[in-house]
């Protein structure tokens, strides 16, 4: 019963926090009275907790352009009329959700893979190379993603022009969209300060007794770090894991404008009720949560009976 409230306590206070998030737009509407902007914004709070217990209630606002021709025989040009739809939210949006959170995670999971197998290989090497990449890190750690999407969009586009292989989407299309390209771009980042954090960790746990008990029983290098190092500073790194994803979704914003993805931002970014906002939130959020939580639960278990 702990083990399950440990878990619940957090879960709950964060969809909290997503509704309270949602209903904040609220505040800065209509006048400029505080007394009468609170009021407002905690009937939005819970008009919008009563609306979450009926999901399929809940409509999506969707903008469409339709051409329009003047009467003849005035100059024939062509105008575009905005037009807004509403339709359920579900079941349309759940593709759309599995989409971006498959995203990140999968990003999540290379960026944790990346981190582990250069921080094993790096610390096979001399000391003298291992400052040099931690510098190299912090540089391209400052780097904004930008600077990784343009890159690795000109990369593809030059294997291309070279070979006429098309080896990733560069961009989404309405027949395909862009999976390899976005899920690299996300991975690169919270790689880097992963494995930057990763060596500032190896780096006080080498020197602590049991590893030069484990030298003294002749142990190799190679077997030191896997076995041992790998393991105590994979525990302590999980407390960034929180952090890794939070950057994650905060990349998202920025790919799904240059990839021209269909994703869950960019519905929250645009104009829809408090209720939708809250509900696409808590669906994007939870498998995360989830996510973090689950994989910092089986780095605990497993650096509990490494201990014993």
């Amino acid at each position: 019963m702990r083990k399950l409230t440990i878990f619940v306590q957090p879960y709950l206070l964060m969809c909290i926090g997503v509704v309270l998030l949602s209903a904040t737009p609220s505040l800065f509407a209509g006048e400029n009275n505080l007394k009468f902007s609170l009021f407002r914004y905690g009937q939005t709070v819970i008009e919008t907790i009563v609306q979450l217990t009926k999901p399929h209630s809940l409509t999506l606002y969707t903008q469409t352009q339709t051409l329009a021709f003047p009467k003849m025989p005035e100059n024939r040009s062509v105008e575009f009329l905005d037009q807004i739809t509403e339709r359920p939210l579900f079941p349309e949006v759940w593709g759309i959700v599995i989409y971006t959170a498959g995203l990140i995670i999968a990003s999540f999971t290379i960026a944790i893979i990346m981190a582990i197998v250069l921080g094993w290989m790096t610390e096979l090497l001399p000391s003298i190379f291992k400052k040099v990449l931690l510098k190299c890190c912090s540089l391209l750690e400052s780097m904004p993603d930008l600077f990784f999407v343009f890159c690795i969009q000109l990369f593809v586009v030059w294997i291309y022009k070279q070979t006429g292989w098309l080896a990733a989407n560069p961009f989404t299309s309405s027949k395909e969209p862009a999976l390899l390209i976005p899920l690299a771009t996300l991975s690169i980042v919270p790689g880097i300060y992963l494995f930057r954090m990763m060596l500032l960790l190896l780096e006080t746990e080498v020197d602590k007794d049991y590893i030069t008990f484990a030298r003294s029983k002749g142990i190799s290098k190679s077997a030191i770090i896997l076995k041992h190092l790998l393991s105590n500073t994979i525990s302590e790194l999980n407390t960034h894991f929180p952090i890794i994803m939070l950057l994650l979704f905060s990349q998202m914003v920025v790919l799904e404008y240059l990839f021209n993805m269909n994703g869950v931002i960019q519905i929250l970014l645009s104009e829809q009720p408090y209720e939708t906002k809250a509900m696409l939130l808590l669906l994007i959020v939870t498998p995360l949560f989830a996510a973090v939580k689950g994989l910092q639960k089986v780095i605990f278990k497993r650096s509990y009976i490494h201990a014993e």
